[in-house]
């Protein structure tokens, strides 16, 4: 038996990322260490990137605890603007909705000068879209001593959170010096599991199977009721279809992996049907309720929490021949 890799998909969502963030809070506490060095692979897309990344980041890994933090410090600036900037872009109609500055300092900071290449154990890979080349891009770690592959982690996550309508696309440079347009790895892997599950068969073969722990932003499960529906147009469609793209295509690619691991993969979700929150919603309330829902939701799950824990010490670990 060559062992089970240990890997870690974190969808995107936005603000939302705090369900994700606080939900590897616990675990970590459970766990009684830091998390990132217990997985071979983590994945992100969008919000769950730059958890992601933190948790991979060279030398100084960043805590769940601490991630958590970010999201409450720093969203409110993120997703912040002035009435000024509101009506000079129409709320978003005629420019992106959001100044990508707040975003950048915040991850210029997190980050610092650190690469993608720099990253050994546990590897990291985080999705984006080229908008010129029109072209599926994954960022890995694995890949990045080629320097046309090889990005500062904080410009990757500016790419791979460069979310349509929010914040404008990433011009980012590669080691090579040669820039390249980006815009959210949501449009084509909100849920970064089955990029994951693919990039692990290649990395780890002769595997006994995946222990895989794949961490949602919330579903919306209201329906969209076809008497209101069957009348919208692009303004009717704009708020809900974001929702349904990110739930549609999350809910499919966990039913796959499911199908394709078994019953070592977990997903773990939280229902926000009659809640509130919008991916850009920043209030300090509105993080505080999806926290608080998200530890109601561990606490009711604490069996396949306990569960998840207990495979990850006893099934064997990966090792190469």
């Amino acid at each position: 038996m060559r062992g089970y890799p240990r890997i870690l998909t974190i969808d995107g969502g936005g603000m939302r990322g705090v369900l994700p963030a606080t939900f590897l809070t616990v675990l970590e506490a459970r766990h009684g260490a830091p998390l990132g060095a217990e997985f071979d692979l983590i994945a992100g897309t969008s919000t769950g990137g730059i958890i992601a990344a933190a948790l991979a980041r060279p030398d100084a890994p960043v805590s769940a605890v601490d991630i958590a933090a970010i999201y409450r410090r720093a969203g409110p600036h993120i997703f912040g603007r002035s009435l000024w900037r509101a009506l000079g872009t129409m709320n978003g109609m005629s420019d992106e909705k959001y100044d990508s500055r707040f975003l950048i300092r915040v991850l210029d900071e997190t980050f610092g000068t650190r690469r993608l290449s720099e990253i050994t154990a546990p590897a990291l890979m985080l999705t984006a879209y080229d908008i010129e080349q029109r072209q599926a891009v994954l960022f890995r770690s694995w890949e990045a001593q080629t320097p046309a592959k090889d990005y500062r982690l904080a410009d990757i996550c500016r790419a791979t959170t460069a979310a349509p309508t929010y914040f404008e696309p990433a011009l980012i440079t590669a080691q090579d010096g040669i820039a390249r347009p980006f815009i959210d790895g949501s449009v084509f892997a909100a849920n970064p599991t089955l990029c994951a599950l693919s990039a692990a068969m290649d990395l780890y073969p002769g595997a006994s199977g995946y222990l895989i722990l794949s961490l949602g932003t919330g579903q919306q499960t209201q329906p969209l009721p076809y008497a209101q529906a069957k009348n919208w147009g692009l303004a009717g469609w704009a708020r809900p279809i974001t929702d349904v793209i990110l739930d549609a295509s999350s809910e499919i690619i966990d039913s796959q992996a499911q199908e394709m691991v078994g019953d070592t993969h977990f997903r773990f979700q939280v229902d926000l049907t009659g809640h509130t929150a919008a991916l850009d919603d920043a209030r300090p309330e509105t993080v505080a309720r999806l926290e608080a829902m998200t530890l109601a939701e561990a606490e009711r799950d604490t069996e396949r929490l306990d569960r998840f824990l207990a495979l990850n010490r006893w099934l064997p670990r990966y090792r190469r021949r």
